[in-house]
């Protein structure tokens, strides 16, 4: 999506935050500016309680991510996302820091082979079982979740996982 019929159809959320990010300004961008946003490789939004934010509101969904295509590392931190499935197409993730949101699942990322870093601490997600074929993950923080067995981790998993940080619930 390099036209502005596209940028056209994004929640105002997304539009504001693009603005903020990485356009420099709030006015609606020339189509140049478009199409250099949507090849970008790299996105980071960090809301207002985060350490060192670049935006004054939260986001609450990612749906101005999912025609990102060449995205390599994606930072979405201390927002208010419930759901990470817009992320299913984004197939060239590497990295991916989510922590400090309210995800409930890591549904949407089953299939991003490529990932290698996940950050998703601090969020509500329950289940690992959506990363039993993302064997390329390097590192995983999924601590101060909900997380209560490490089904979803398999001996393939082994190989390259160096960092692994979680803490299961019990009772």
């Amino acid at each position: 999506m390099s036209d502005t019929t596209g940028w056209n159809r994004l929640e105002q959320q997304w539009k504001e935050a693009f603005g903020i990010t990485m356009l420099g300004h709030i006015n609606p961008p020339a189509t140049p500016e478009i199409e250099k946003l949507y090849t970008s490789k790299v996105l980071r939004f960090a809301g207002p309680k985060a350490p060192y934010p670049n935006m004054p509101f939260e986001l609450t969904n990612l749906s101005g991510i999912k025609d990102f295509k060449n995205l390599e590392i994606l930072v979405v931190t201390h927002h208010q996302l419930t759901s990470i499935k817009e992320l299913q197409s984004l197939r060239k993730l590497k990295s991916l820091f989510l922590f400090n949101n309210k995800i409930e699942s890591l549904e949407g990322i089953e299939d991003l082979t490529e990932l290698q870093q996940l950050y998703v601490q601090f969020n509500k997600i329950n289940s690992l079982k959506p990363l039993k074929k993302l064997t390329c993950l390097k590192e995983v923080y999924i601590n101060n979740n909900l997380i209560t067995s490490l089904e979803g981790l398999t001996e393939e998993h082994s190989e390259k996982l160096e960092v692994f940080f979680v803490n299961l619930m019990t009772g």
